[in-house]
């Protein structure tokens, strides 16, 4: 079995050449461009989700930078609505405190008057009743002159 035998040996040989050959044409070619293809996909994908987490990272700066503005914005928007409620409410105050004024000066004034009437009122009765004590004093009838110049009199030491 050990012995060497130099025809079958180039047989082998030739063989082993042959069925190389056929191996490297049908075999080693295509699984090695699988492989490359694999490899070629592999890095493709790899490289895809780089990109991927690129551009999701990208999107969550954008979004914590529009959640940052969003909240500044709001913060703007209730710093304006406690300013315009305060210059509101302080509006509101003031034309409160305006048209009680107006109103308390309305009634001043409807006071005046009706006390100015009242007083005039008083005069003239006081008046009357002057000329109606006169006429019995004097026990006779006034005319009308005789009215006027005591009513007048009569006026004239009331005021002084």
């Amino acid at each position: 079995m050990m012995d060497i035998h130099p025809g079958l040996m180039i047989w082998t040989i030739i063989s082993f050449l042959v069925l190389l050959v056929i191996l490297k044409k049908f075999a080693w070619t295509p699984i090695l461009a699988a492989l490359d293809e694999r490899e070629l996909g592999i890095k493709n994908n790899i490289e895809a989700a780089k990109l991927a987490r690129e551009e999701a990272e990208r999107a969550l700066a954008d979004y914590r930078k529009r959640l940052a503005e969003a909240q500044a914005e709001a913060q703007g928007i209730v710093a304006k609505a406690r300013t315009d409620a305060e210059r509101v409410r302080d509006e509101l105050l003031e034309k409160s405190k305006a048209d009680a004024q107006a109103l308390v000066e309305r009634a001043r004034k409807q006071i005046e008057l009706e006390s100015d009437a009242a007083i005039k009122a008083i005069r003239s009765e006081v008046a009357e009743l002057a000329v109606i004590a006169a006429e019995k004093i004097i026990n006779r009838t006034l005319t009308p002159e005789d009215h006027k110049r005591l009513a007048a009199d009569g006026l004239k030491e009331m005021t002084v």
